[in-house]
């Protein structure tokens, strides 16, 4: 199922208009994210995060320690034959408000889609950011902060992540 919005959206529209839910369910979803972080077989790892609300395709590995985003698991999309080293986190919100201060039209932080394409491959320890779609067989490298789109078939490292190569061609 795709997610409910396709681009940034203000978390409170998100939460109040677009995808309300109870609170019990934000809590049985971390609940879930718990399990699922420390699971030792992948299957039942894969199962926990699709029970959050996570699409997982097939053929996808989600290695131990990953943190998903468990506010708006709905909003990740994992297709067929990703690979998510350990330790990645991949967020789908931001609460991108001042913190000293509360001013007329400040923001009241935003909710936006992740995409891992098909084939992709996620290093340890690396960041995906809210909006952020990883290309068809790229890779990110390990402890990247990943803050713009991936294109397919390219490699990114740093911080933030820039393209250093093609994948090249399967064979």
């Amino acid at each position: 199922m795709p997610p409910p919005i396709t681009s940034r959206t203000p978390r409170i529209d998100y939460e109040q208009r677009i995808a309300p839910r109870p609170i019990l369910r934000v809590l049985w979803q971390k609940m879930l994210h718990q399990w699922a972080r420390v699971c030792i077989p992948p299957g039942w790892r894969n199962a926990l995060y699709r029970a959050m609300g996570v699409t997982v395709g097939g053929g996808v590995f989600i290695g131990l320690e990953t943190w998903l985003d468990d506010q708006f698991p709905e909003l990740i999309v994992i297709e067929d034959e990703v690979v998510i080293s350990f330790r990645v986190t991949v967020v789908v919100h931001d609460d991108a408000r001042r913190m000293d201060a509360i001013l007329p039209g400040q923001r009241e932080g935003t909710v936006a889609p992740v995409f891992l394409r098909r084939g992709c491959y996620l290093g340890a320890g690396c960041l995906i950011l809210p909006g952020v779609t990883v290309g068809e067989r790229a890779v990110v490298g390990a402890g990247a902060v990943v803050t713009r789109d991936v294109p397919p078939g390219k490699v990114v490292v740093g911080v933030p992540a820039r393209v250093t190569r093609d994948i090249g061609p399967i064979g």
